[in-house]
């Protein structure tokens, strides 16, 4: 987060130029390294040729005097490691003054030699700076994206920010100003971005990460929150489970009807001046047939189903096939009974 300060008074003094350039910050971001304070950052304003000057000074490598907080404070510049952005308005100037990442000078280098007929397809070791928002984890996730070669995507984003900073490849930077809400980060890579490399291959090892589609949830119920739902996502499975573990014992779609189920219900077309549907006639020879492996069966179906016709049927089939004669009692309502 970044610290809130009032304005933070710069100076600048060479004594052998005899020279001395002040001007006022409202932002400044620093590395800290050991007792020096590196310069990565710094907005300040005042009157225009004071304004140029320190940012001249500032490009060289200058050591800047200011305070924070009332405590004295040096900040050290890397000599020609700053893009400078001014502006000015009347007699009021500002600079915005940015470190260069070593990937740009080194894009800088490479560009002289391309010129020189060579190329270099490697990446060097290197350090990044990274701004975003404070406390926006998927700014800074976008930020360092763009900083590395390695491929990212948005589900890597929790575990590569928590790991980059447990290995302390990526570290926060300190940030003081008076209204910026900004965060900065310092950003290692080594030869490569082997490091990040290796980031991503010991989560794809351990599984803490994933390639989305490559891995499929070890129990499907993330978004199975109702029966539709479940049925929705599991119905196929449960069909074909339900096939293998339950045979019918009859099949009209591959087999035939028993002769004499086809015999009994020409009977009743004869007597009644009706037949039976397929899908009584399938029952019929359902029960037929488990009638001969049994000595009882259910026929279970909605009322007006035809259960008693079903059952007449099967049984008529059954002791036409068992070729003798049985005893058999049907309840039913009286109606019924005159079909």
């Amino acid at each position: 987060m970044p610290e809130k300060s009032r304005l933070m008074p710069i100076s600048y003094y060479n004594p052998k130029q005899e020279i001395r350039l002040s001007a006022y910050a409202d932002t400044i971001v620093l590395e800290p390294d050991g007792c020096e304070q590196h310069l990565r950052a710094i907005r300040f304003g005042g009157y225009p040729e004071m304004v140029r000057a320190m940012s001249d000074a500032i490009y060289a490598g200058a050591t800047l005097e200011t305070e924070f907080a009332g405590e004295p404070a040096m900040l050290a510049c890397e000599p020609k490691k700053y893009e400078c952005h001014l502006s000015h308005d009347g007699i009021y100037a500002e600079a915005t003054i940015l470190s260069l990442d070593d990937a740009d000078t080194a894009a800088k280098k490479d560009e002289d030699a391309q010129a020189d007929g060579q190329t270099n397809v490697e990446l060097p070791p290197r350090k990044c700076i990274l701004f975003c928002p404070a406390g926006d984890r998927q700014a800074l996730f976008e930020a360092l994206d763009r900083k590395t070669a390695v491929p990212l995507i948005p589900e890597f984003q929790a575990y590569v920010l928590d790991e980059l900073q447990r290995r302390r490849f990526l570290k926060p930077l300190r940030v003081i100003s008076i209204r910026e809400r900004l965060e900065a980060w310092l950003l290692l890579c080594k030869k490569d971005d082997a490091n990040i490399v290796k980031v991503l291959e010991d989560g794809l090892k351990t599984g803490a990460i994933h390639i989305p589609g490559t891995v499929q949830n070890p129990n499907g119920f993330d978004r199975v929150h109702s029966v539709t739902s479940y049925l929705s996502a599991f119905g196929v499975i449960v069909a074909e489970r339900i096939r293998e573990q339950f045979q019918p014992l009859f099949d009209p779609a591959v087999e035939q009807l028993s002769p004499e189920i086809l015999r009994i219900n020409d009977y009743i077309r004869a007597h009644a001046g009706y037949s039976l549907y397929p899908a009584q006639l399938a029952v019929a020879e359902s029960v037929k047939r488990k009638l001969s492996e049994g000595k009882s069966a259910f026929i279970v179906a909605e009322c007006g189903s035809g259960k008693t016709k079903i059952g007449a049927t099967a049984l008529a089939a059954y002791q036409v096939q068992k070729r003798k004669k049985t005893f058999n009692i049907v309840l039913c309502p009286s109606h019924v009974a005159k079909k």
